[in-house]
């Protein structure tokens, strides 16, 4: 059984991950290969770095994570069902996958959400209006499941991917400081 179980493997998923993975948890991420900056010509609004194409920030993030110790999985999620100390997490091509904390950071893929009871609108914050938000979740992702987080703009924040990044990160250090009974820090060197 997994620790972590991160379903989209866009900017925030990939963020969740590096910070579980590098914390030791064992951590994957499954990843459609939906994600929606991989059509962006120019990031050029990520503090730090001056100017970078979407699927280049995706593979430098996806890297990181893997190099952290994360299994990467190509997949989708076909369902998920709520189990008493862990989630099953079934894809499409029938590979069933066990966690302990499931964080769900695909702004695509809604349907998972429904069937667990979740209420969806629009998220206001996205111009476009073709992005959802979860209802009744805390800022910090964590819903009335136990272990079952949502990120970014399914979280209903907005659609920057330094924010995306940030609560990704955010959500990976709330699964890390709950693991270790203290806050979880991880520095520089």
């Amino acid at each position: 059984m997994l620790n972590v179980l991160v379903v989209g493997g866009g900017i925030s998923g990939g963020s969740a991950a590096i910070y579980t993975a590098q914390g030791g948890l064992d951590t994957a991420v499954i990843d459609s290969g939906k994600s929606q900056i991989k059509q962006v010509s120019k990031v050029f609004n990520y503090p730090g770095i001056k100017e970078i194409t979407g699927p280049e920030l995706l593979g430098n993030i996806k890297e990181q994570a893997v190099a952290a110790g994360t299994e990467w999985f190509e997949g989708t999620v076909q369902s998920v069902e709520q189990k008493e100390s862990a989630f099953e997490v079934s894809l499409a091509d029938g590979r069933k996958l066990e966690t302990k904390y499931l964080v769900v950071a695909t702004n695509i893929q809604t349907s998972i959400l429904e069937s667990l009871g979740f209420e969806l609108a629009v998220n206001e914050k996205v111009p476009s209006g073709k992005i959802k938000k979860v209802l009744g979740i805390d800022p910090d992702g964590k819903t009335h499941i136990p272990n079952l987080y949502i990120t970014s703009l399914l979280a209903g924040l907005s659609s920057q991917s330094v924010i995306a990044s940030g609560h990704g990160a955010s959500v990976g250090i709330s699964i890390m400081s709950i693991e270790t009974g203290k806050s979880y820090m991880w520095h520089d060197k």
